[in-house]
């Protein structure tokens, strides 16, 4: 089998938040963020229901052929860089849960790299519903969270950006900045749902982001159709969720679904984590996240954690606080991923691990080699070479590249402003 293939071109499709059909979310840090375009050049989007034709676009065409012929795409930057740093990439992830036939793919796909879309339907959506969320998260912006703008236009005296679709603008409303055009509503399209109800019968699995997905009425009514068609049993549904609310509406709904993975965003305990994931308190997420423990089959939780420069010194402390401490009984109970489930925040490039100075970088590694002696001595055997395997990746991605000329000043700057805007202290958290 080819060494860079990945089913998802084949089997998968992926939204934006502004409703841009993109190759998969690891393409946001290429150039082209991974949009699919039609020939004008104008990104297809959910809301106009053109999933199905943007199948074939020529970008998804060209990645077929270069995959089946074992090159990177160019939209595949960040999967490319985690292998080289030994860390586990989302298209190992997903190789390892799917039993995609790498042949029969192959067969599939005509030479331009097109496939015949009523024999090889969609089987897994990743859906970002939106921008509308309840935090302001550190390393975040106004495109993935709609609490930012205000901090937007502190931050860069700005009443605008731009994304994907275009130019955003904001407008003050009483004593806020808002999107008054609703540039990040496209879920409540009727043409996006009646799109994915076509093809309902055929989903075996929806990943579901934000904003923050739990906010979203609409998820709620897609799932409720779903059970009424008798189709929860062959759905498994995950999330990425802040775990700042956990209704017992959607722990009802989950029951009645083949399997829920709930992955919480949790980035530390205590101070570090209210400081990234502002302005959430951990009293209350603890607390979800007993809940969530407690939860029976279907549902099984992991704990995200988003390595940056803010928190990567906070890292070991958290593993050793989960293991010994957190009580926890059934999140990140598996053998393959029994301490944490994190990944490296690659953008923005001045909040990436690799913008630290060498000195900080040292500051990091030696933190890690005494933590690694602490699991050796104190962990079992598992959780012992799990972690231990965490801190060797996390080291080596971070001092595979520097962006310290490039972005250091920049991380200043940021956390400076940041900091007078929130009232916080950044130097309480980074090395």
């Amino acid at each position: 089998m080819s060494k860079t293939f990945c089913p998802i071109p084949w089997i998968f499709q992926a939204v934006r938040n502004n409703g841009d059909v993109r190759v998969c979310c690891q393409a946001n840090v290429s150039k082209n963020r991974g949009i699919i375009r039609d020939k004008e050049g104008r990104p297809y989007n959910a809301s106009e229901g053109r999933l199905t034709e943007s199948r074939n676009a020529e970008l998804v065409r060209e990645m077929r052929l270069q995959m089946l012929e074992g090159e990177w795409p160019s939209e595949c930057v960040r999967c490319q860089q985690e292998e080289e740093s030994g860390l586990n990439s989302r298209r190992q992830y997903e190789l390892s849960n799917w039993n995609t036939d790498f042949n029969e793919m192959k067969k599939i796909t005509s030479s331009d790299g097109s496939i015949p879309v009523d024999k090889a339907p969609v089987i897994y959506y990743d859906l970002r519903f939106g921008n509308k969320c309840n935090l302001s998260c550190r390393m975040c912006g106004p495109s993935d969270s709609d609490q930012w703008y205000n901090d937007h236009v502190q931050l860069t005296g700005r009443n605008y950006y731009h994304d994907s679709h275009g130019k955003v603008e904001l407008e003050k409303v009483k004593d806020s900045w808002k999107d008054t055009k609703n540039s990040y509503s496209w879920y409540i399209s009727p043409l996006f749902w009646e799109e994915l109800e076509k093809n309902q019968n055929n989903i075996q699995h929806i990943y579901m982001a934000g904003g923050e997905p739990l906010l979203i009425d609409q998820h709620y009514e897609f799932l409720e159709k779903c059970i009424e068609q008798n189709l929860g049993q062959n759905i498994v549904l995950e999330y990425n969720t802040n775990l700042t609310l956990l209704p017992q509406r959607v722990v009802k709904l989950w029951s009645q679904f083949k399997q829920v993975r709930v992955g919480a965003s949790i980035d530390g305990f205590g101070d570090n984590f209210e400081f990234q994931r502002y302005p959430a308190r951990w009293d209350m997420v603890y607390k979800n996240l007993q809940k969530l423990d407690q939860l029976e089959r279907p549902v099984l939780s992991w704990l995200a954690y988003t390595v940056t420069a803010y928190n990567v010194m906070h890292l070991p402390e958290f593993m050793y606080w989960k293991v010994k401490e957190s009580g926890f009984q059934k999140i990140n109970s598996t053998k393959k991923r029994p301490v944490i489930t994190h990944h490296m925040a690659h953008k923005p490039e001045h909040l990436n691990v690799r913008v630290l100075s060498s000195e900080q970088k040292q500051k990091v590694t030696d933190h890690f080699m005494k933590y690694k002696s602490i699991f050796e001595s104190e962990f079992d055997e598992l959780h012992s070479k799990k972690a231990i395997e965490i801190l060797n990746s996390v080291e080596k991605y971070m001092h595979s590249q520097s962006y310290y000329e490039s972005h250091y000043d920049q991380l200043l700057s940021f956390s400076e402003r940041m900091d007078q805007i929130r009232n916080e202290n950044s130097q309480n958290f980074l090395p």
